[in-house]
C-alpha cells in the first residue's frame, strides 16, 4: 500500500503525534480526516496544514454511536477508508488509590474503548474493499508500568490484546487487511516525555509502516520504525527442539 491518494482517518489529530501524522500524510498525497474531542486544536491542525485534503470532525471516540456515524460519513464522502490510526489517548497521572473510579474508567473508555469503537466502525468498509490498514498506537506502559499510571497502563495492555484478537478474527480471509500495534516509544509531546522523540520523526516511521505488506502474517507489532519479533516462550522453544530431533 502506498500513501498517495489514500483516505486516512486519524484519531487525536488535534495535537502531538496525531497532528504530526496528519501533516506527514497530507504531504505524501493522502486525504486525511482528523477526529478529536475538541474543536480548537483540530482547527489549529487544519490551519497548520493549509490543504483542502485535510478535514476534521469533533467526536468523542468513547461514544460508539457517534463514532460509527462519523466513520460512515467519511466513507460516504470519499468512497472508502484505507487507513485508520487509533492514536487518541488520555493519561491521568495519578496513583491508583487517589484516582476515583469514574476517572479511571474514563481512561479505559477513551484509550481502549475508543480504539475498539473506531475499528468496529471502519472494518466493514475495509472488508467490502478487501484491503485496509489499522494502526493502533501502543505503548510499553503495560510491560513496565511506572508510578501514577495504572489506568493508562491497563488500557494499553488491553489495546495490545485487542489488536491481536482483531487480527485473529480477520485471519486469512482478508489477506490485505492489517491490524497492527505500533509502539513509537517516548515522545516529546504534552502527554509524553520532554526528552522523547519529536513526533514528526515518529510520523515518518508510521508512514513506512503503513506501506508494509502483510506477507501472510496474522499479528504484526512494530517498535519505532521496524517490525518487532517478541521473544519465544519456553513452550515454543521446547516444541521446536522436539520437532528438530524427530526429523
Amino acid at each position: 500500500m502506498t500513501i498517495g491518494d489514500k483516505v486516512v482517518v486519524i484519531t487525536g489529530a488535534g495535537s502531538g503525534l496525531g497532528r504530526a501524522l496528519a501533516v506527514g500524510l497530507v504531504r505524501r498525497g493522502a486525504t486525511v480526516v482528523g477526529l478529536g474531542s475538541r474543536e480548537p486544536p483540530l482547527r489549529e491542525t487544519s490551519e497548520l496544514i493549509g490543504d483542502g485534503r485535510f478535514s476534521w470532525h469533533v467526536v468523542d471516540v468513547s461514544e460508539a454511536e457517534k463514532v460509527t456515524g462519523t466513520i460512515n460519513l467519511v466513507a460516504d464522502a470519499f468512497g472508502r477508508i484505507d487507513v485508520l490510526v487509533n492514536n487518541a489517548a488520555i493519561y491521568p497521572k495519578i496513583s491508583f488509590l487517589e484516582q476515583d473510579a469514574e476517572s479511571w474508567m474514563r481512561a479505559i473508555a477513551v484509550n481502549l474503548g475508543g480504539a475498539a469503537n473506531c475499528c468496529r466502525a471502519a472494518l466493514p468498509h475495509m472488508m467490502r474493499r478487501g484491503s485496509g490498514r489499522i494502526i493502533n498506537v501502543g505503548s510499553y506502559a503495560d510491560l513496565s508500568p511506572i508510578p501514577n499510571s495504572s489506568a493508562y497502563a491497563a488500557s494499553k495492555g488491553g489495546l495490545h490484546a485487542l489488536t491481536k484478537a482483531i487480527a485473529a478474527d480477520l485471519g486469512n480471509a482478508y489477506p490485505d487487511i492489517i491490524c497492527a500495534e505500533w509502539m513509537p516509544g517516548p515522545m516529546k509531546t504534552r502527554m509524553g516525555d520532554p526528552g522523547g522523540t519529536d513526533p514528526s520523526v515518529c510520523a515518518e516511521w508510521a508512514l513506512r509502516i503503513i506501506e508494509q505488506p502483510r506477507g501472510g502474517r496474522k499479528v504484526i507489532i512494530f517498535e519505532k520504525d521496524r517490525e518487532h519479533t517478541p521473544p519465544k516462550s519456553l513452550k515454543s522453544r521446547v516444541k521446536e527442539k522436539l520437532m528438530f530431533w524427530r526429523r
